[in-house]
């Protein structure tokens, strides 16, 4: 599968010194007229004296993915904050192909950062959206915010079974 998209553009990696990636986001499109680079991040709540502040947190620390025209060779100049462009084994073809491409594409309709998703609290009737009990429709009982899990109560085996779920498998109905 081609990691060029429909209007000729291609994916990217810059593997860089943790806490450089906007510096090297930055560096890219200077250098590369053609080329678009983003730090992936998602929005996060913070509490700074008892005040929710919202943050951005990178999502791939020591990462910079970027889009170019997907013909060429793109050879970005050496920078001290760039240790590499991660290139396709054997080939050494900068594009990323498949699954990192699809994502990398997919961080890019988002300008890479990702906003909150649809917030859930107690009492809400949320849908288990993968594993086991994917599709089962329950409520919220409670939350753990530190180890980011809910806790559910699902019939199982004509029981009431009370269980965690990671936040990320559960969507509001």
């Amino acid at each position: 599968m081609s990691a060029a998209d429909a209007i000729g553009r291609a994916y990217g990696c810059a593997f860089c010194i943790t806490g450089k990636e906007q510096a090297v986001s930055q560096y890219i499109e200077q250098v590369c007229d053609d080329a678009h680079a983003i730090v992936a991040r998602k929005a996060v709540l913070k509490t700074v004296q008892d005040e929710a502040i919202t943050v951005d947190k990178i999502l791939y620390p020591g990462y910079v993915f970027f889009e170019a025209p997907a013909h060429g060779e793109h050879r970005i100049p050496q920078n001290a904050n760039i240790i590499s462009i991660l290139a396709s084994s054997g080939t050494g073809d900068w594009r990323l192909y498949g699954e990192d491409a699809k994502l990398v594409k997919w961080l890019f309709s988002y300008d890479g950062l990702l906003p909150f998703s649809q917030a859930i609290k107690e009492g809400d009737f949320v849908r288990i959206l993968s594993g086991p009990l994917k599709d089962t429709e329950t409520n919220i009982i409670c939350f753990d915010k530190h180890r980011e899990r809910a806790l559910v109560a699902v019939t199982f085996c004509n029981r009431l079974v009370k269980t965690w779920l990671k936040y990320e498998i559960l969507e509001k109905v």
